[in-house]
């Protein structure tokens, strides 16, 4: 039995590299035990490097980089034209909801690559149905 897929969202980084967050002692505790097959979009990478550098600084910023880069077997999914429709239909699907568009880009890509579990600290991407973990 493989093991399961699991979306990464922006706010698990954040959380589990902000000693200050309050989700990063169940951040770590996520990324210290069993190793799922992680997913995460350019975009969720994208967003992630940015709120680090204009927070925190290069250093941050470099810091996420590398510690994206240490997860094994992390499969990092990349945007194109499809996606993006994808992406507006699930802002249209999902209307009133305040989605920004990276989270309708991931919900987009659990969708189309069955991922049913997202680590993220962000209710907006169990919309569809997906755990969301950590819990609050």
């Amino acid at each position: 039995m493989s093991a399961p897929r699991v979306f990464l969202d922006t706010g698990i980084f954040i959380a589990a590299l902000s000693r200050r967050d309050q989700y990063h002692a169940q951040a770590r505790l996520l990324f210290a035990g069993t190793r799922p097959r992680w997913h995460t979009s350019i975009l969720v990478w994208s967003e992630a490097y940015s709120w680090f550098l204009h927070r925190h600084g290069e250093e941050a910023a470099r810091s996420f980089g590398l510690f994206a880069d240490s997860l094994a077997g992390l499969t990092l999914l990349e945007a194109d034209a499809d996606v993006h429709r994808e992406a507006c239909r699930m802002l249209n699907r999902m209307r009133g909801a305040r989605l920004t568009y990276v989270d309708a880009s991931s919900l987009a890509f659990m969708e189309r690559h069955q991922i049913d579990t997202v680590w993220s600290t962000d209710h907006h991407l169990g919309l569809t149905g997906a755990q969301v973990l950590p819990r609050s």
